[in-house]
């Protein structure tokens, strides 16, 4: 229920978001794609708290970024843009302390975004800043190769993301290179533990095109 109470209020917000900047200005929606590289991290106890839930330990891994955007930025916004972002990271495999193990996290969000051109106060170009908020899955795998038998946990909950960038003006487009740090809270039910709290997060590299 709260899942679904979180999506109408996200929809709620984008919907009012759009319809306010439609009325200021039509042309002012940006779309935007890109692809970026981070390393996982794991917050208080979640690294051992997984350990729990596998039978085995492992070092965080890092994983490939996909994300898709679009920002409504009103020239009178002055530089200030506001949207809506998903993003997937898919974690590369990591051998745990057996050889035989090998461990996988993949992480999921919806957020609402707002993006800020600090100097030009012109959107899309120039140095800016970014913050985005909202919720999302991970799912974490391990896999003993020896009897190609499989554990997953899964986890719901609350994302908050903090990049600083710069984006460079193109003929009909532009192009971004950010620095990101994000920190998830997340929730989920392990087996003889019941309902536990995964702190978990990324420090990652980013480069979005935007049209």
């Amino acid at each position: 229920m709260l899942q679904i109470k979180t999506i109408c209020f996200v929809l709620l917000t984008i919907g009012a978001i759009t319809t306010h900047a439609q009325t200021q200005s039509k042309s002012r929606v940006f779309g935007e794609v890109g692809l970026g590289f981070g390393q996982t991290l794991f917050f208080g106890d979640s690294k051992e708290r997984l350990a729990q839930t596998f039978g085995g330990s492992f070092k965080p891994g890092t994983g490939f970024n996909i994300m898709t955007a679009f920002y409504v930025a009103p020239e009178n916004w002055k530089g200030l843009g506001i949207g809506t972002r998903v993003k997937g990271t898919f974690g590369t495999s990591v051998k745990g302390e057996n050889d035989t193990d090998s461990y996988i996290f993949n992480f999921y969000s919806v957020q609402v975004s707002a993006k800020y051109y600090l100097l030009s106060k012109t959107f899309n170009k120039g140095l800016y800043t970014r913050l985005s908020a909202g919720f999302g899955q991970f799912t974490a795998k391990r896999l003993n190769e020896a009897t190609n038998y499989y554990l997953h946990q899964y986890a719901i909950g609350s994302t908050v993301g903090l990049a600083a960038g710069y984006t460079i003006p193109l003929k009909r487009s532009a192009i971004s290179f950010e620095v990101e740090f994000e920190n998830s809270s997340r929730n989920g039910t392990v087996n003889t533990m019941g309902s536990q709290t995964f702190q978990t997060g990324q420090l990652g590299f980013n480069t979005t095109l935007t049209f």
